[in-house]
């Protein structure tokens, strides 16, 4: 996955309908929403076409499997990269307008609406960190000098890189994991198709060993 200029292509993304979840506890009609979504993904990113094609060809008859995957590793990537991305992407059209501002959330990466993993942050105007869900944006105060995922508190072990004005990505040495995080005392608003495109541009660079404290 090229993994720069995606800000339009996740822009796109939110603007598709939300899709009824029936009992609030299934996923029907997965594979024409996956589909959909890969279909934006095509348009808005034709170098991966070809790509896209391969995984519609097989969405008829494996897309609940795919799912089953996805959910059974967390939502980490336990999947080919294009496809947790568009799994991702259609499970958020399930959850859509349902995210809430938690008055009182967990300080674990696990977010309390719908059992997903956080993968964005910011900070607010009076220095507050909150934590994002992947796929509900239901958002939470969680403490700035904590790892959601491990628990690591010792600020010498929490390390923050800053990426363009208002963007920066910590990360716990201790676990390995990063959290991408807006700070909006300089960004301004909150624009999550922004920070999620950063975040990916900010997660490649850490894995690639080509950013430095």
């Amino acid at each position: 996955m090229n993994h720069f200029e995606l800000e339009s292509l996740l822009r796109r993304l939110e603007e598709l309908p939300a899709v009824n979840r029936g009992d609030g506890s299934e996923y029907p009609d997965f594979s024409e929403s996956l589909l959909e979504v890969l279909e934006v993904i095509a348009r808005e990113q034709p170098e991966w076409a070809a790509r896209v094609q391969l995984i519609k060809d097989g969405a008829s008859k494996s897309a609940n499997t795919w799912l089953d995957g996805y959910l059974d590793a967390d939502g980490n990537g336990e999947q080919d990269e294009l496809l947790d991305f568009a799994i991702k992407h259609t499970l958020r059209r399930y959850w859509k307008s349902q995210g809430q501002k938690l008055q009182d959330g967990p300080e674990t990466a696990e977010c309390p609406n719908c059992g997903a993993q956080i993968d964005v942050a910011y900070i607010d105007q009076d220095g507050f960190r909150h934590a994002v869900c992947a796929i509900c944006d239901s958002e939470w105060g969680i403490p700035r000098i904590l790892c959601p995922w491990c628990g690591e508190k010792d600020a010498k072990n929490l390390v923050y890189y800053p990426y363009e004005q208002g963007y920066r990505l910590y990360h716990c040495k201790s676990c390995g994991r990063a959290l991408p995080t807006a700070d909006l005392r300089e960004a301004g608003k909150l624009d999550l198709p922004k920070l999620r495109a950063a975040a990916i541009e900010m997660t490649f660079l850490l894995e690639s060993g080509a950013v430095e404290e």
